[in-house]
């Protein structure tokens, strides 16, 4: 009878520990993910060797109940590099309206960079800017993105930390805290909701150097296509002015086999 006792007495013991690890090993699992591993995830993301965005951009200003709205039109071309000096190159050119026709920005992402290259047509003024440090924190084309906004940043340029979970847009989160190291940036931190299935950024809250929030980037829809997963609709809420930029995809192209020649100064002229 005791070894009866016995064996019914080690069953539940051995079940007992089994659900224990059951229940820890998760718990273990993603302890070992860490804010630099689930940033590094997102951006190894397979990418397309270039790209053709149609966007729509629309500005937003809001006075008690009233909004009031803007748009634009622009294409926005990419070319991502495997290798050497850069990681990326991209050209924007606005088509609609006719006061903004022929303006265009270009963008040279540099790997080792702490700020990218940028250029910005004035076609009014047959003038081509350089955008410089200090320009960085100015709105681009009266949105609320900025310069620096629009730039790549490099993995070194921050520490991130995991400080929780959330669901946003419907899916399950990461919070990653982001903390500038190079203090030469408008911002103090930003805080990344990155999506745990499959690694996409669904929004971002920008602070100042006080530590106050002054922006949010919302971004509630993805889609795949062939290998490639883009962000559909965009919208960066300026808090402090009651104000918004919207961005949204109306037609896209990968992997036509752009030339180099159309990431240049020159190239930047054409209408």
């Amino acid at each position: 009878m005791k070894n009866i006792n016995f064996k019914i007495q080690s069953h539940y013991f051995i079940r007992s520990l089994l659900l224990i690890i059951t229940m820890i090993f998760p718990i273990i699992n993603n302890a070992q993910q860490t804010g630099l591993s689930i940033i590094k995830k997102m951006e190894q993301l397979k990418k397309p060797s270039d790209s053709e965005t149609i966007m729509k951009m629309t500005l937003v200003s809001k006075k008690g109940n009233k909004e009031r709205s803007r748009s634009r039109v622009l294409t926005t071309i990419e070319k991502n590099y495997e290798d050497g000096i850069y990681k990326m190159k991209s050209l924007l050119r606005f088509s609609e309206p006719k006061e903004v026709n022929g303006t265009a920005f270009l963008t040279w992402d540099r790997i080792d960079a702490k700020f990218d290259d940028q250029w910005l047509y004035l076609p009014a003024l047959k003038k081509v800017k350089r955008i410089r440090a200090n320009d960085k924190e100015r709105s681009f084309m009266g949105s609320d993105f900025t310069y620096e906004d629009l730039s790549g940043r490099d993995l070194k340029s921050d520490n991130y930390e995991l400080i929780g979970e959330d669901v946003v847009h419907g899916s399950e989160c990461y919070i990653i805290n982001a903390i500038p190291i190079d203090k030469k940036t408008q911002y103090g931190s930003r805080m990344i909701w990155v999506e745990k299935e499959n690694f996409l950024m669904k929004k971002v809250e920008f602070y100042n150097k006080k530590g106050k929030q002054i922006k949010i980037l919302d971004i509630p829809n993805h889609v795949k296509n062939r290998d490639y997963w883009m962000a559909t609709k965009l919208t960066m809420h300026n808090i402090q002015k009651s104000h918004k930029t919207v961005l949204e995809v109306l037609k896209f192209n990968y992997d036509q086999g752009l030339n180099d020649n159309i990431f240049t100064e020159s190239y930047l002229k054409r209408r």
